[in-house]
């Protein structure tokens, strides 16, 4: 097959999506089809092969763009590469331009809802949060309920879609992994690198420095975690619009890298012994996932996508939304070698049967063979 994708979120920007695309995209190719990816440009990004870019601007949310479509713009480039495919990651301005080019060549279209958005509607400014959530579900609807198939990674985030009133057909499909990537890296260097002492233990996040992460909860629990036990860091490995305001309030043994690229966040992963978790608001979560593939136990918050994701008592631990229970969790692995072995192995079992990129790659093309 040809497929083409559309995302607003493509290297080298740096987000979950893109990984997940680019996981995708990859797994696909190796299952012998081709795919080229439309995004929007961005400053330095220079030349990939089979990406073709559009003009963009800035966006409020940091390093994000916002796309300008130029409606005829490629649709010639479609028809000369047989298109049997569209597939967009994104309901914006990319999405709407690839639902438009997929009537005009008569083939199948489907998205891909990688983030509730609605929960990002307070990065619009000048407008309640209320009146832009409920604008955003109704657009969602409208949107959703105009593609042949929706892929989502988790069953509540087709529940919290068929909720708003979205008829089309819906398919839950966890995104992958490329465990290859995961088996080259290595914690050579990382403690180092920052002053970890090795015997030290080390918790990890990888994500965002924005609210939505609600990482002040995490640095008050860790805060907690240090009055009882000595020797632990925790290392945030992220960047984002809360930089100086979390860095502000953190206390001793927090430290901030920021944003790692993709595969290197791999060898951060291998480098730590616990990944906590603070989200209230996660499509899937898919840091969790690659914590897990890189065998490390999770502690994460039981919200929406971490609990679709963690295996409680098995790859980690699910807490209420308390920082005494978060700290009680983290400090009960920290004290149980076994128990931290036995998740450790869990964790890398599950990850493998479950996100591999081979069986992301291989679900998406039944879905793509079934539309066609």
């Amino acid at each position: 097959m040809n497929i083409a994708f559309f995302s607003e979120s493509y290297k080298p920007y740096v987000s979950g999506v893109t990984n997940s695309i680019e996981t995708l995209k990859k797994g696909l190719e190796e299952l012998g089809h081709q795919v080229i990816v439309f995004s929007p440009s961005y400053p330095n990004s220079g030349p990939l092969t089979d990406v073709f870019r559009f003009p963009s601007i800035p966006a409020p949310y940091p390093g994000y763009r916002i796309t300008i479509p130029v409606p005829g713009k490629y649709l010639d480039l479609l028809k000369t590469k047989k298109i049997n495919i569209i597939h967009s990651h994104s309901p914006y301005q990319l999405g709407l331009l690839s639902m438009n080019y997929a009537k005009k060549l008569k083939v199948p279209f489907i998205f891909t809802m990688h983030t509730i958005l609605s929960q990002y509607m307070h990065y619009i400014p000048l407008v309640p949060q209320s009146v832009s959530s409920f604008l955003m579900d109704a657009y969602i609807r409208w949107f959703c309920n105009r593609c042949g198939c929706v892929i989502v990674p988790t069953k509540k985030v087709m529940d919290q879609l068929r909720s708003t009133g979205i008829k089309s057909r819906i398919e839950i499909i966890p995104t992958g992994i490329d465990m290859t990537l995961v088996d080259k890296a290595s914690a050579s260097g990382i403690r180092g690198k920052y002053g970890i002492p090795d015997d030290a233990k080390l918790l990890l996040f990888v994500g965002r420095l924005a609210r939505e992460k609600n990482l002040l909860f995490l640095l008050k629990a860790f805060e907690l975690i240090q009055k009882k036990k000595g020797n632990v860091y925790l290392l945030i490995a992220a960047g984002g619009p809360m930089e100086k305001e979390l860095k502000a309030a953190a206390p001793e043994n927090v430290i901030f890298s920021g944003a790692i690229g993709y595969p290197e966040v791999f060898n951060y992963y291998k480098a730590s012994d616990i990944f906590v978790f603070s989200s209230l608001s996660e499509t899937q979560g898919l840091v969790l996932a690659e914590a897990m593939a890189c065998s490390v136990p999770q502690v994460a918050v039981d919200a929406e996508g971490a609990s679709d994701v963690v295996k409680d008592g098995v790859t980690g631990y699910l807490t209420s939304h308390s920082e005494e229970a978060f700290s009680s969790a983290v400090l009960r692995l920290i004290e149980d070698e076994g128990s931290r072995e036995k998740m450790s192995r869990s964790s890398i079992e599950t990850a493998r049967s479950v996100y591999s990129k081979e069986v992301f790659a291989q679900k998406i093309e039944l879905i793509y063979k079934s539309m066609i």
